[in-house]
């Protein structure tokens, strides 16, 4: 399952830190924030800008002078962040379009998104897979939850000593994206690495 769309992965020596962009989390305010302090700015294809850790780890690391650098992401509620992905995919835009979802459900979208080989409109991925460390490898050091977003602001403001102001950017349209039972126990399940990784945000 391919992620795409959103900010940037960006690296800041001084700060200390490699922003891994998970898409739908606020990643483009980011950018805006924190683009002109930044070492490395990749903002262009999605395999670049959507860096997951595993390709972090693997090919930018090693290549960083110093060793001290620590990865932060931000992760958003799993299924809060498939609706946002529904309600992104809904706007006039991409009408006509393989991956337009303006003409189903977000029962269907959920349906369409547990198959083993989901539509272009439900290809969006998984937050763990984002954030799967390599084999033997660290796992994120730093990881924010969105609904908490001003905790994130006050983790970046302090290690870039000067207070940032993180607009609010590419808001989705407001649909209804409730969800049948039965569904939402099914998404829940196949989402339990998801929720596990979101529950500890809360402790990191």
């Amino acid at each position: 399952m391919g992620i795409i769309n959103g900010g940037p992965m960006l690296v800041s020596l001084k700060a200390g830190i490699a922003y891994l962009a998970m898409p739908k989390t606020g990643s483009t305010a980011i950018e805006a924030a924190l683009a002109p302090d930044s070492d490395i700015l990749m903002s262009g294809h999605p395999n670049l800008k959507h860096m997951r850790l595993r390709r972090f780890e693997r090919y930018v690391r090693p290549l960083l002078p110093a060793s001290d650098v620590e990865t932060v992401a931000v992760i958003r509620e799993p299924i809060e962040w498939l609706s946002s992905w529904y309600r992104y995919r809904s706007r006039p835009q991409l009408d006509g379009r393989p991956n337009s979802t303006a003409q189903i459900s977000f029962n269907e979208f959920v349906e369409a998104w547990l198959q083993d080989d989901p539509p272009a409109y439900a290809r969006v991925g998984k937050p763990a897979e984002f954030l799967a460390p390599p084999q033997d490898g660290p796992e994120i050091s730093h990881l924010f939850r969105y609904d908490a977003f001003d905790m994130f602001v006050e983790f970046l403001s302090d290690r870039f000593d000067r207070s940032l102001a993180v607009p609010h950017m590419n808001v989705s349209p407001a649909i209804d994206v409730d969800l049948s039972p039965a569904l939402r126990a099914q998404l829940c399940e196949n989402l339990s690495a998801d929720y596990e990784l979101y529950e500890d945000a809360l402790c990191r």
